[in-house]
């Protein structure tokens, strides 16, 4: 699924994986800053563990991931490029490390790991 008005993003992604789980959903808040505030409000609940803040490639959008009990997670994300649904857009297939992200820390080594099929 992507965004509202032809942009170019996801809301929810999935891993390629040997049974089904969701690997994360993205809520776009309106600034760098509430990614900021976001991820500390999570961190205060006991929910530190995640990746970010980072700057994807695709969608130029800032993020910070945080893993929820069950091994997925939710995106802070902001500042996305938007696409208008009557622009002629050439979708592509982008290798992984030209689509991941541009800076920010290494991401966890289990990041594509899907958790919630390992627990059957």
């Amino acid at each position: 699924m992507h965004g509202i008005h032809g942009s170019d993003h996801h809301l929810i992604a999935l891993a390629k994986s040997e049974g089904p789980g969701l690997h994360h959903l993205s809520w776009d808040v309106g600034s760098i800053h509430e990614i900021g505030l976001g991820a500390m409000q999570m961190a205060d609940k006991g929910f530190s563990a995640g990746w970010g803040l980072g700057r994807h490639v695709l969608g130029s959008n800032f993020f910070h991931y945080v893993r929820d009990p069950w091994g997925s997670y939710s995106e802070y994300s902001s500042d996305i490029d938007y696409i208008p649904a009557n622009f002629e857009w050439e979708a592509g297939d982008h290798p992984g490390h030209d689509a991941f992200y541009v800076w920010g820390p290494t991401p966890p080594e289990d990041f594509a790991f899907n958790h919630e099929a390992a627990k059957g």
